[in-house]
């Protein structure tokens, strides 16, 4: 009692900011200069270096001593061996730091290694492209093999997910992700997280599938596909029968549609230009809108007002959901007989037979020019008969089948 008396009053006897007895610690591991300890003038842990009749000091603003010892560190990196460069002490921090980092792997995890490459990859695509690419992955591999180190997966591993996908029918998706892992491999070989290309050799236990072109309704079904479009009143919906109409209308691709945005459309001159970086040539496309399209138009503005996206569901920065024009047409009856690029087959027929120039209708559809050079330029070409073709489209629809 005497004895705890006693150092009660010594302490009170030593100036406020003076150690606590007891608490002064060296750092683990770092030069036995380097201290951590408390005082009676603040609650935190202090760290302290003495180096050739010098004192520095830092307060660490942490009340935890593991934490304390950490910010130590940092104190004694930054402040001292980065500040002053004392040879001594770098020589010693560097033995340190050597020896750190042999107990460290670096991360090369499956999903870190593909992130990276997409970050290169989407710059090279069109938005609707890239939302594909990602999804894509995100659904078929990262639940699997996400977490893996690259280096750690097998073929076997690759060859069971991609036999996943075969199972659901998939065969071009399929083939789409052995193409996508060959990239992914090529690239994590180049920045040393693994050695060997596990995918080679996968396209030889693949199932080959036939090129099978999308489903397109006969041109005599139209009237009945369109008009089952128009009837289509889910009452929580209705966006997805103006998307189905619209798509008619226009036969634009089906992720130039849904991620359209209000600031494309120019409604009083009627017309929809589509930014270069949402096309799949990468080249801006013009789109003549007849007036069957621009009544369409009025009435998505009506119900599902927005500054941002066109579809929408009532987040207007939340795009229609992947599948909902598919579900649609399955819902109508149309499963294996319809799809939403059927409808581009059926205009290019119809236009053809129609007389019009093939080469006003290739433009129209936006089908690749040879040249990158007179593709950029030719984005306006024809126009004047683009413009005649899409009015005559626009009318054509609505005889089979008012909208």
């Amino acid at each position: 009692m005497i004895r705890a008396y006693i150092l009660m009053m010594e302490e009170k006897a030593r100036h406020k900011t003076a150690v606590i007895l007891g608490t002064l610690s060296p750092v683990p591991n770092y030069p036995k200069k380097l201290k951590i300890y408390l005082n009676n003038a603040s609650p935190y842990w202090q760290a302290v270096y003495w180096d050739k009749g010098k004192t520095y000091r830092r307060s660490l603003k942490t009340t935890d001593k593991r934490t304390a010892y950490e910010n130590a560190k940092v104190f004694y990196e930054q402040i001292i061996v980065a500040k002053y460069q004392n040879q001594a002490h770098l020589k010693s921090y560097q033995n340190i730091e050597m020896q750190t980092a042999k107990n460290i792997k670096p991360n090369y995890s499956f999903k870190l290694i593909t992130q990276q490459w997409l970050s290169r990859k989407v710059q090279k695509l069109s938005e609707g492209s890239a939302i594909e690419l990602e999804r894509l992955i995100r659904r078929n591999l990262y639940p699997f093999i996400g977490v893996k180190q690259i280096g750690n997966i097998t073929r076997v591993d690759l060859l069971a997910l991609l036999q996943k996908v075969e199972a659901r029918g998939a065969y071009t998706q399929s083939k789409r992700l052995l193409n996508f892992l060959r990239q992914i491999w090529a690239y994590a070989i180049v920045i040393g997280a693994c050695k060997h290309d596990v995918t080679i050799g996968l396209n030889l236990v693949l199932h080959t599938q036939s090129v099978k072109h999308q489903n397109a309704v006969d041109i005599k079904d139209l009237p009945l596909l369109m008009q089952a479009i128009s009837d289509y009143s889910r009452a929580d919906d209705l966006i997805t029968r103006y998307a189905l109409q619209l798509i008619a209308l226009t036969f634009v691709r089906k992720n130039e549609l849904v991620l359209a945005k209000w600031v494309e459309f120019d409604l009083v001159n009627a017309v929809w230009k589509i930014p270069a970086e949402r096309m799949k040539m990468r080249v801006e496309h013009i789109v003549p809108l007849s007036k069957q399209s621009l009544f369409i138009l009025s009435h998505i503005k009506q119900n599902y007002p927005s500054n941002n996206l066109v579809f929408h569901k009532g987040n207007p920065n939340k795009a229609l959901p992947e599948n909902a024009l598919i579900d649609a047409l399955y819902r109508l009856g149309y499963k294996y007989k319809m799809s939403v690029h059927g409808f581009r087959a059926i205009a290019s027929t119809v236009l053809n037979e129609q007389g019009f120039r093939g080469d006003v209708i290739e433009r129209q559809l936006a089908h690749a020019e040879g040249n990158h050079i007179r593709r950029a330029y030719n984005r306006a070409q024809y126009m004047d008969e683009r413009v005649v073709l899409m009015n005559w489209w626009g009318d054509y629809l609505e005889k089979i089948s008012p909208f």
